[in-house]
């Protein structure tokens, strides 16, 4: 099992090992004799000892990219439904009140709640409808819009600086590993 720095255990770590021990060797993996993680289906303990270590190294790093990707969104003070809100806007550019209702699948109330405190935040603007004099076009802030592009951005990013990291053979294997699955991938439709 692994450590991380909040002191949380990975459950498809390997053992002994922290976040903080730099790169995995992978001659370091326990291949064989090593036990399957007990939420993993129990058919994989017959699989081949390498496709069983792959699997791990697999989740190992599914288990970090999920903490990397989940960081900016748990540092947003919005709820779920606020940045969903706020990203329906992004998307589309602009709205009415009844189309984000219809997009987020809540009533106009709800949508009327979502909307007050977004643009209390400085997230959405509220004009008039130029069409409808009566109805209100919302649209995303530079900060809304801002703030939904640091979300999408984090992985990308984050995901250049740990391949850049990587010495020419490693990220080539990388590479022609993942040119390996991908055709496999294709091939099974």
């Amino acid at each position: 099992m692994s450590t991380h720095p909040d002191g949380e255990v990975g459950p498809h770590a390997t053992p002994g090992r922290t976040t903080d021990d730099g790169p995995v060797d992978a001659d370091a993996v326990p291949a064989a004799g090593c036990a399957v993680p007990e939420e993993w289906p129990a058919h994989w303990r017959e699989l081949p000892a390498d496709v069983q270590a792959v699997l791990r190294l697999g989740a190992e790093v599914g288990d970090h990219g999920m903490r990397r990707r989940l960081e900016p969104l748990l540092d947003t003070p919005l709820t779920l439904q606020q940045l969903r809100c706020l990203t329906f806007l992004v998307v589309e550019g602009s709205a009415t009140p009844l189309l984000l209702s219809e997009l987020l699948g809540v009533s106009p109330a709800t949508t009327t709640g979502l909307v007050d405190r977004l643009v209390r935040a400085g997230m959405v603007d509220r004009s008039p409808d130029t069409r409808d004099g009566r109805g209100k076009v919302l649209s995303p802030t530079r900060d809304g819009v801002r703030v939904v592009r640091r979300l999408m951005a984090a992985d990308v990013e984050t995901d250049a600086t740990v391949l850049q990291a990587l010495d020419p053979d490693e990220l080539d294997a990388l590479r022609r590993g993942l040119t390996g699955l991908l055709r496999v991938l294709r091939a099974q439709g």
